[in-house]
């Protein structure tokens, strides 16, 4: 099992012209503002190897408790309605440790040439 820290996080590793990555914040005001603070550390951490919200291909949304789907899908959605991309999301409740509501795996396609 892997543990997740009680603190915002992010992380991602390049696997050919995939990246993968993961996001995840401390709870903090409402689930909106978590589910924000998660995309904001996953855009940030994916540019970081070249790639936007936009080459997404694949989200796991991972939430504590299915009281949040309302307004975590709200926030996805209103971030994601200006992006051109089409991708696949699972929205699953799950124990998370810590102090997080919301925890997002990724997979992204990188950018070409890039390995």
């Amino acid at each position: 099992m892997t543990a997740f820290p009680d603190s915002d996080s992010s992380r991602a590793v390049r696997a050919g012209g995939l990246v993968f990555a993961t996001a995840s914040a401390t709870s903090a005001g409402t689930v909106a503002d978590e589910t924000g603070k998660c995309l904001d550390q996953l855009e940030k951490t994916l540019g970081q190897l070249g790639c936007g919200l936009g080459d997404l291909v694949k989200v796991n949304c991972y939430l504590a408790d299915d009281g949040y789907r309302g307004e975590f899908w709200q926030t996805w959605d209103a971030r994601f309605a200006s992006l051109d991309v089409r991708l696949v999301r699972i929205t699953q409740v799950v124990g998370i440790p810590g102090e997080h509501r919301v925890h997002l795996d990724a997979t992204a396609v990188g950018p070409e040439g890039a390995e």
